[in-house]
């Protein structure tokens, strides 16, 4: 059906763009006022005074300093390991086994580990240019001479510790 050219169309507003906005929506400023209400109802600061910002920022100023200086302590202090050398497991592994006066036979052994710990040999492994074999040799050489140096002169302990491994294996 054609129109006819002398009826006018209707005539509609133009929507803006967005989300229409509800008839009870706050202005910024509505919404800020809201906003300081509820923080002094809560008796919670809603804006800080110069001199608490000054306070403020000398207080943060002086757990800056007590910060630096612990910083400063520490890294004077050599780094020491739980046998009181420094970076033992570090040295141990520059430098080759002491030799085998027993001259034991070689042992294979399964092990699974984690992969944290799988990657840690490898790290470990590349790092000191060594076989993965040679640094598991040498932290295990390493763990078990700390543990008995440990016993001093104690004769007993030592030889529990000695004999634990029949007992258990």
């Amino acid at each position: 059906m054609a129109r006819s050219k002398n009826i006018p169309l209707p005539v509609t507003e133009k929507r803006g763009r967005g989300r229409p906005r509800k008839p009870d929506a706050m202005t910024n400023a509505q919404r800020q006022a809201a906003f300081r209400a509820r923080r002094k109802a809560a008796g919670k600061a809603v804006t800080v005074s110069v001199k608490e910002h000054d306070r403020l920022v000398l207080e943060c100023e002086q757990l800056r300093e007590e910060l630096a200086q612990a910083r400063r302590e520490i890294a004077r202090r050599p780094r020491r390991d739980v046998g009181g050398r420094r970076d033992a497991a570090s040295a141990v592994l520059v430098r080759p086994l002491p030799a085998d006066d027993a001259e034991s036979d070689d042992r294979r052994l399964a092990v699974t580990m984690t992969g944290r710990e799988f990657f840690s040999l490898q790290r470990l492994a590349a790092h000191y240019g060594l076989p993965r074999r040679a640094v598991l040799e040498r932290l295990v050489w390493w763990a078990d001479h700390s543990v008995v140096q440990s016993f001093g002169e104690d004769d007993a302990a030592f030889n529990r510790y000695l004999h634990r491994v029949t007992e258990n294996n």
